[in-house]
Parts: C-alpha cells; structure tokens; sequence
C-alpha cells in the first residue's frame, strides 16, 4: 500500500508543479503581449481595432511584416496573418485581407524604409523643408533662392532614394525600366512632401501602391509629423531664413516681418509639440518596459517554486520506486 502512496504524491506534486509553470508563462506571455499592442498601437505600420462592448478588445497587427519580406509571398504572409486573427477577431481578419499586394515599384520603396532609415530620414527632411519653403515663399516670407535651395536638396535626396530602391529591384530578379523608375521617384516625392499619412507610411515601409504628386492648387500648411518621424527629423531639418529677397518699406516692410514671425513661431510650436509628442512616448514605453521587467521578476520566482516543486516531485517518485523494489 505505501508503495501506491508514493506515485499519489508524485502526481499531486507533478500537476502542482505543471500549473506553477503554466501560470508563470502565461503571466509572461500576456505581458508581452500587452507590451507589443501598446508599442504597435502608436507605431506606424500597424492595423488597430476595437470592438464595441462593454470591455473593450484591442488587437494590432504589424502590417510592416507583411510588406517586407519577398515580393512572391506576399498573399503568403497575408493568408498566414488572416488565419491568425481569423479566430479571435473575423471583422479584423476581414480588412486584413483586403490589404493588396503592391507593385514592384511600391515594393521596392518598402524594403527601402525598412533597411536604411538614414537615408528615407534624410528624404523626409527634405521633404518637410521644401513643404515649409514652399509656404513660407507663397506668404513672401523667403526667398526664391531659398525655394529653390529647399527644392534642390529634395530633387537630391529622391534620387538617392531612387537609385537605391531600384537596386534592391535588380538585386531580387525584379525587372527594371524607366516607367517602373519614373513611378519610384514620383511615390517618393509624393510621400515624403504629401500628407502626414503619406510621410508615415513611407516611413513604416507599409506603401500599398504608387502615389502621384499633388497638382497645382491652394497651398495648405504642411501638417506635423507624428512623435516617432518628428524626432528623427527634426536634427537634419535645414529651414529657411525668413528674410525677404529685397528690403521693403513702410505697411509691406511691417506685412512681410509679421508674416516671418508668424513662421517662425509656427517652427518653433511645431519643434516643441513634436518634443511633447516624443516625450510622451517615451513616458509610456518607459512604464510599460518597467511593467514588464516586474512581470518577468514575477515569473522567475515562480519558475524557481516550481522547479522547488519539481525537484520534490522527483524525489517522491525515486522513493516511490526504491519503496516497490524492496
């Protein structure tokens, strides 16, 4: 009879063992979940949704995974990540599978962003100069030769660009020529001087499809970037000098200085928000890092009762083995 205790015991002290386990790697589990959808939630190149109820359900999806990797495999990833989210959420599923596989061109600008943010940094600051030139130049606040200055090191950095993106083409058996270049540098310009949509998504790699260079027209503010592009930016931005080509004179010599003020507190409100921005960020990846280092102490001690557990449990069981030899 006591040798059928022993087994007993060991089992009891085995299942005791495997449910300290089990709940100490899901505690870690859902921490990094939770971590991964705060940081996705704010990060371009994601696909966010929320449910209406009573307790809100968030999930996030990391499209940019889906746009870098081969272009070949595209409906791959995107079928493996539908069936993914399928279970948990079908509308999200749904408008993930909606996402279209891009062209070549598209393609090439994705893999671009997502191997050398140096240079897509030094395109959107280009970017963001020329779009501030442009409406400083239309307010007469700069100069032409300013716009112009502005415009050059845009033209220079979309070449860059091009050049570069059209290599991974070559480098990946992708066929070249010169509509497949021309829609290269027409995307690049577009995203990098288009909307803050437009400047994100450029930024994540997460590019569906061509864009085109908005037409003449009324000349709109530019737009602020979001906290992440504004922080990497803003050290490489070169803005004009708000002086006028030539010294003017009386009500048009107060117009013009009112007009320069006016952008220069416009830059420096926009320098501070994207400071805030940034600042916040960080604040929130700070305390979710900090929640997660707790979690993962957390686990660790249990793994350590657990392997105590364990090692009792063995114990048991060499005893209970002895105990039926004897």
């Amino acid at each position: 009879m006591e040798a059928h205790a022993f087994p007993d015991t060991g089992a009891r002290l085995r299942d005791a063992a495997d449910a300290l386990v089990n709940e100490s790697i899901d505690g870690v589990t859902t921490s990094t979940a939770e971590l991964s959808g705060a940081f996705l939630g704010t990060h371009a190149g994601t696909l966010s949704h929320a449910t209406d109820s009573s307790e809100s359900h968030c999930w996030a999806v990391d499209t940019a995974s889906l746009y870098h990797g081969p272009l070949e495999d595209f409906v791959a990833r995107r079928t493996a990540l539908v069936r993914e989210l399928r279970a948990t959420d079908p509308d999200g599923a749904a408008a993930l599978g909606k996402l279209r596989k891009p062209p070549a061109s598209a393609w090439a600008i994705d893999q671009l962003a997502a191997g050398n943010h140096a240079l897509m940094a030094e395109l959107l600051a280009a970017g963001a100069d020329a779009r501030d030139a442009q409406w400083s130049a239309a307010a007469g606040s700069v100069s032409r030769e300013d716009l112009q200055i502005a415009s050059g090191r845009l033209r220079d950095a979309v070449e860059a660009a091009a050049r570069a993106a059209t290599a991974l083409l070559e480098r990946d058996g992708h066929g070249t020529s010169d509509e497949t270049s021309r829609r290269i540098r027409t995307t690049l310009q577009a995203a990098a001087t288009g909307s803050a949509a437009d400047r994100q998504t450029l930024w994540s790699g997460t590019l569906s499809g061509d864009l085109d260079v908005a037409g003449f027209g009324a000349i709109q503010e530019p737009e602020a970037d979001a906290a992440e592009i504004a922080a990497v930016v803003a050290p490489m931005r070169r803005p004009t000098s708000p002086k006028p080509s030539s010294p003017p004179t009386g009500r048009a010599s107060e117009t013009v200085d009112l007009v320069a003020k006016r952008a220069a507190e416009r830059s420096a409100a926009s320098l501070v928000a994207a400071a805030e921005r940034a600042r916040e960020a960080a604040v929130v990846a700070r305390r979710e890092a900090d929640r997660l280092t707790e979690d993962a102490r957390v686990a660790v001690e249990r793994a350590s009762v657990a392997e105590g557990v364990a090692d009792v449990a063995e114990a048991s069981a060499r005893a209970a083995r002895t105990a039926i030899k004897d």
